[in-house]
């Protein structure tokens, strides 16, 4: 890989990372208490887990140039990647029991503008 696109893949990166943060500061703003950041395991990575009150978010967070771009970027292979994940989440931390729900929400995040978040993105069936 030439300089070049070292240097581009570095600032993409850091770009996210920085789209993370945002995104986890306007969570906590809005009452949400941040469980987990870059949640990793065998199935795939969750960006954000965050809980407000019974509801338990497993967060994809996009960062691009257009709200469009951002939103549209969550592919159905990513989709059930993170499902996975949340199953072995919840399966880790005990939120298998009770009545806790869990839905899963986009974050789009595009230059000079405030994270939309959208809750619900996706249906999927979670194992608990």
């Amino acid at each position: 890989m030439n300089d070049a696109a070292q240097i581009k893949k570095k600032k993409a990166y850091l770009w996210g990372q920085g789209a993370e943060w945002l995104c986890m500061c306007f969570l906590i703003f809005k009452g949400y208490r941040i469980l987990a950041r870059r949640y990793r395991c065998k199935s795939g990575e969750i960006d954000l887990v965050a809980q407000k009150g019974p509801v338990l978010c497993f967060i994809e967070v996009k960062a691009r140039q257009t709200k469009r771009a951002a939103l549209e970027a969550v592919s159905m292979r990513q989709k059930s990647r993170i499902s996975r994940a949340a199953e072995w989440y919840m399966a880790r931390n005990g939120h298998g029991k009770g009545d806790i729900s869990c839905r899963f929400d986009v974050m789009a995040l595009e230059p000079w503008a405030w994270p939309t978040h959208v809750k619900d993105a996706w249906q999927t069936d979670v194992r608990k």
